[in-house]
């Protein structure tokens, strides 16, 4: 008689989770439940939506948009799981949920752990400019510090963005479906490696540096931290000018040598350039977004009082 599949509960998002729910089923996953984002909570087509994945395949979906109501444990534990499998869901899952999966809970985290523990792990590997990667890991009581199943390491490109980082990733994270979803529906994955906890990065689920750029900081850091915010629609590094919200986002170019003036100040070398001092060196901005939309920078000389200058804070 053929073993039966593995019955499981899928929480996810994006593009990457709706690849992963169709690779499962795919395989002959017993799906009995989907947990999307609260993010996502409608039938939509402009954006990959799990929600309306779901939707198109007659699956039911969980109304619970937090994986600790009450209502919605009491249904996951009478439906004898084998794993509950979490793609890009953004909500830690406790001990309650952990442990009501025979075969426990698995995760997809867009990061090499046990480095980029936490929240936004591709802004921080490009701002600590280090290398980024996707890991299949069954989730324990810690934040993603559960035994690893698989791995896949993207290293960065000079010019990497948010965007496209995230892109590789999702290309990553694919490959390890691909590779292990058979076992995945099996209940027959390899032994997980413990982590090493000493060769461990966390990051808390406050955005980096509050999403504003230090200009105190070298040129390179300052670089590599407007790359780290551009992944349109998303807002961009900010800075402040009077009172008014500048964003930048990347390309934006290097210019060595000391501009002879303090850190965030800048000076229009056209109506095309604008060049902005950094604790070292400067850096070339073409764009800025003033209000929300993309302008050339000569529209900042209609909102200058005073010294041109950027800062960390409005004034």
């Amino acid at each position: 008689m053929e073993k039966q599949k593995a019955k499981m509960l899928f929480m996810g998002y994006g593009r990457i989770g709706i690849y992963a729910l169709d690779t499962l089923i795919s395989c002959g996953a017993e799906i009995v439940g989907v947990v999307p984002r609260a993010s996502d909570r409608h039938i939509r087509h402009d954006t990959p939506s799990l929600y309306t994945r779901a939707s198109e395949l007659g699956l039911h979906i969980f109304p619970y948009t937090s994986p600790h109501d009450p209502s919605f444990l009491e249904e996951a534990a009478v439906l004898q799981l084998d794993y509950v499998i979490s793609v890009q869901y953004d909500r830690i899952l406790k001990d309650a949920l952990i442990a009501i999966p025979e075969k426990g809970v698995l995760n997809l985290h867009f990061a090499p752990l046990p480095r980029l523990r936490g929240c936004f792990p591709t802004k921080w590997a490009i701002i600590n400019n280090e290398s980024s990667g996707v890991t299949l890991h069954y989730i324990d009581p810690g934040i993603d510090t559960g035994p690893i199943i698989a791995q896949k390491v993207v290293n960065l490109e000079p010019s990497e963005t948010d965007a496209t980082l995230y892109a590789k990733l999702v290309e990553a994270g694919e490959l390890i479906m691909d590779e292990y979803t058979d076992a995945i529906v099996a209940c027959n994955l390899p032994e997980a490696v413990v982590q090493d906890d000493a060769r461990s990065s966390y990051y808390p689920k406050d955005i980096p540096h509050g999403g504003v750029i230090d200009w105190n900081k070298g040129a390179v850091w300052v670089e590599r931290f407007i790359r780290a915010f551009t992944f349109e629609p998303y807002p961009a590094a900010k800075t402040f000018l009077g009172a008014h919200e500048i964003q930048i986002r990347y390309p934006i170019t290097i210019e060595k040598g000391a501009p002879g003036i303090p850190a965030g100040h800048f000076v229009f070398e056209s109506d095309e350039t604008l060049k902005v001092s950094c604790g070292d060196d400067s850096i070339i901005v073409h764009t800025v977004l003033l209000n929300g939309e993309e302008k050339p920078v000569c529209m900042l000389k209609d909102v200058i009082s005073g010294s041109p200058v950027f800062a960390e804070r409005p004034s």
